[in-house]
């Protein structure tokens, strides 16, 4: 009764890894550029009313680095999958370390630069707000 599922299994890990991936792309493009249309909503809002504006040009930046972060993230996201496809499909990788491996982890590491700038821009933009 017992049958072999172990390749089923790790297809549909793999698959739902890459779906996982995709929406914390989404999340980190949402929260920068959400935060940085916010704020320039704001600014008109409170420049048009003829009130003193608050100085958000580092808020601001960090949220389009951010950005930026999360576009080079997606851009070595792609990397790693074709360098996956060549080691796996066109030349079989000979070796423990994989040439996907060094995209996946530079993936991770500009995922981790978009959150935390969101994170330092909107603590900068709290304190902007006083």
């Amino acid at each position: 009764m017992t049958t072999n599922m172990q390749p089923q299994h790790a297809i549909e890990t793999y698959k739902s890894l890459i779906q996982i991936a995709i929406e914390g792309f989404k999340l980190v493009s949402l929260f920068n550029g959400g935060a940085a249309v916010a704020i320039l909503a704001y600014l008109g809002n409170i420049a048009g009313n003829g009130g003193a504006v608050p100085d958000m040009r580092l808020p601001m930046s960090l949220f389009l680095a951010g950005l930026f972060f999360c576009a080079l993230a997606m851009l070595a996201g792609y990397l790693t999958q074709l360098s996956l496809y060549n080691e796996t499909v066109l030349r079989p990788a000979t070796s423990w370390y994989q040439k996907h491996v060094s995209w996946l982890w530079i993936a991770i590491g500009l995922v981790f630069l978009g959150i935390l700038a969101f994170g330092i821009g909107a603590y900068n933009a709290v304190v902007a707000f006083k």
